[in-house]
């Protein structure tokens, strides 16, 4: 389970940069400041669609990074389960009724 977080953490890292790359790359309706970091660049290089295409890829990605990080969040809860100290103590099955002391006759 440790080899599956460890992939996981590095997927949602690479995802997270990628995210953020096309969400500055996409253009947007204010001021364009999406032109400074390429947008421009990629309109010539995907075609007039470019933004219909970096859109739906931000999409997947986004779906993507919300599993992994659910996925995560799961494996991590499922090792504190058995990492717990009190997971250790042994529980009784049946609990005896509770028993008066017997008194002493005079």
């Amino acid at each position: 389970m440790e080899l599956l977080y460890t992939i996981f953490s590095i997927l949602v890292v690479i995802i997270a940069v990628l995210l953020i790359i096309l969400i500055l790359m996409q253009k947007t309706k204010g001021a364009e400041i999406g032109a400074i970091f390429g947008s421009g660049a990629a309109a010539a290089v995907l075609g007039a669609g470019a933004s219909n295409i970096l859109t739906k890829i931000t999409y997947w990605l986004g779906g993507i990074f919300l599993f992994l990080v659910f996925a995560m969040s799961y494996i991590h809860h499922q090792h504190l389960k058995k990492s717990s100290i009190l997971s250790n103590i042994p529980q009784e099955t049946e609990q005896q009724p509770n028993k008066k002391p017997l008194e002493k006759s005079k």
